[in-house]
Parts: structure tokens; C-alpha cells; sequence
């Protein structure tokens, strides 16, 4: 029977002094802390990507197409994620409706 089984397996755990729902270390490690493996392997993929040699050669396997993928996740961690922007213009700002709806209308003209 399944249910004698998982009994004998639950009474063979130990007993803890910690009531149900307390850690057993309640302050803990601080949000935000990366852990050991966390953080030498970022400095690994630092120390590479900082490397003239490696980056001479990053430059010929892209020119060859030969660049694997392992290389943004490299640089990922070693650099960070980057930046995104979105460059806007202001060829828009005080145009009316009328006038957008004009220009609309001349750039759908101008594609048949």
C-alpha cells in the first residue's frame, strides 16, 4: 500500500525545534546578494572580454560570421545588460490632425 509507505517515510524525517512557517535562519542573506559562483563567474567573463587578444579575435570570427551565440550571453555577464533607447523626433510636435491626416494620405498615395 502506497499510503503505509509514505507514512513510514514521513515518521523517519527529523524532528526541528523551528515551529511551522519560522526559517531556520530568520535574518538571512540580504536581498540582492549574489551568491559566490554568481559573482566569480562574472568576473571571469570580465577578465575575457576585456582581453585585447580575445576581442582581436571576437572582430575576425564576426567578420567570417563565425561568432557563436555563447557571445552575447558572455558579454551579458560581464558587462550587463545594455542600454536601451528609442530615439524620437519632433517633426510631429504642433502638427494638427488635419495636417497628420494629410501627410497620411500622401504617403498612402505615394505607395500605389
Amino acid at each position: 500500500m502506497a499510503t503505509s509507505a509514505n507514512h513510514r517515510l514521513v515518521a523517519r524525517l527529523p524532528r526541528t525545534a523551528f515551529k511551522p512557517g519560522q526559517s531556520g535562519n530568520p535574518r538571512g542573506r540580504r536581498p540582492g546578494t549574489r551568491n559566490k559562483a554568481t559573482s566569480e563567474a562574472r568576473e571571469v567573463a570580465r577578465r575575457l572580454v576585456d582581453d585585447p587578444e580575445y576581442r582581436a579575435e571576437l572582430l575576425r570570427r564576426m567578420i567570417n560570421g563565425t561568432a557563436g551565440a555563447m557571445e552575447p550571453l558572455l558579454w551579458f555577464y560581464a558587462k550587463g545588460k545594455p542600454i536601451e533607447r528609442v530615439e524620437t523626433t519632433s517633426e510631429f510636435v504642433g502638427v494638427s490632425n488635419d495636417e497628420l491626416k494629410a501627410r497620411l494620405e500622401a504617403a498612402v498615395a505615394s505607395l500605389n
